[in-house]
């Protein structure tokens, strides 16, 4: 009887760093659930006539890229909450808003989740709105009538003519959205993960011995 008493109270030895294991595997599950970025597909209504934008927009003008900054690592995926690109303009014509010869635009990461993706040296009309990630900046989404300068003539027709800038800049500085490296919470998962499993091991066999 103690004998059976003796290999039962050994099995549920041996059991118990594999239950701990996976209840560690349980949080970081949570974990990685709760800090990974928003991957919902960007859901927007369709932009309205030049008119119509012009009205809900803070800011409408058109301008060159002069520079793309990230506040994340393009090569980590996903991306966390609040990451965003910073893309300055030279500016040449404003149709609303305080807009000065230099100004910044953000813009989130993705496509996935509603940025612009902006080429540096191309032209556009940009219709923004204030950042999120900065009052003092304009932000600009695909779900506005943003787009390239040179598929824009019905807003330029409809807009009429506009104004110059006001004289310097405006919005975060380049240098001020440089790219930050971050690891992958998939790597961290993993790295818990792992480790647990490795002490799993190391006290299954202590137990054993």
């Amino acid at each position: 009887m103690r004998s059976v008493r003796n290999r039962r109270a050994g099995v549920e030895l041996t059991a118990l760093p594999w239950r701990l294991a996976l209840l560690a595997l349980a949080a970081s599950l949570v974990w990685f659930q709760v800090n990974v970025a928003d991957v919902r597909a960007c859901k927007c209504a369709v932009p309205g006539l030049p008119a119509e934008e012009l009205e809900k927009s803070e800011a409408v003008f058109a301008g060159t890229v002069v520079s793309i900054r990230h506040s994340f690592d393009p090569n980590v995926t996903p991306y966390k909450p609040g990451d965003h690109t910073t893309v300055g303009f030279d500016v040449s014509t404003v149709w609303k808003g305080a807009v000065h010869e230099r100004t910044y635009v953000t813009t989130p990461p993705t496509g996935g989740s509603c940025g612009f993706r902006f080429s540096e040296g191309e032209r556009y009309i940009v219709y923004a709105h204030i950042s999120p990630a900065d009052s003092s900046s304009f932000s600009a989404t695909i779900c506005s009538r943003t787009a390239p300068l040179a598929e824009a003539q019905a807003d330029l027709e409809a807009l009429a003519e506009g104004r110059a800038p006001l004289p310097g800049t405006t919005g975060p500085r380049a240098e001020q959205a440089s790219v930050t490296t971050a690891t992958s919470p998939w790597f961290a998962l993993l790295a818990v993960a792992g480790a647990v499993l490795i002490l799993g091991g190391i006290l299954a066999y202590a137990r054993r011995r």
